[in-house]
């Protein structure tokens, strides 16, 4: 194949302690069309989070999610299922999930999204 034909220059550089502008998206279907940054196929995000900070109950309905725990430790459920995640740790949840999380203390994480969808995170305000 011709070099020239994979040279799309689709393509950023950037660095993690810059992403307050966009509150932590790295890629996602949400950026204008002429950012190399838009990517309809999955999005995802750096959060960085305080002791006692929470992530309420949701699930999605179309898209699945990976959490990774650069950094720190948290509880998290998944449906009826309690997990705790430290450093080094991730999860996986399929489409239909209801997700929630503490975490315990100061903490570092990445989230992958796919496909990229907004507005498919779901609150979730029943009871198990």
């Amino acid at each position: 194949m011709n070099i020239n034909k994979l040279k799309n220059n689709k393509f950023y550089f950037g660095k993690l302690k810059n992403l307050e502008e966009h509150q932590g998206w790295i890629v996602g279907s949400f950026y204008d069309k002429d950012d190399p940054r838009k990517c309809d196929f999955m999005e995802i995000v750096y959060r960085e989070h305080k002791a006692g900070d929470t992530s309420p109950p949701h699930y999605h309905e179309k898209k699945v999610e990976l959490l990774i725990m650069l950094k720190g430790k948290a509880e998290y459920q998944i449906n009826d299922k309690k997990i705790k995640l430290a450093s080094g740790d991730y999860f996986f949840a399929d489409v239909n999930n209801v997700i929630s999380g503490k975490f315990l203390e100061s903490s570092k994480i990445i989230a992958i999204h796919s496909p990229s969808i907004p507005g498919d995170k779901k609150l979730w305000d029943g009871k198990f």
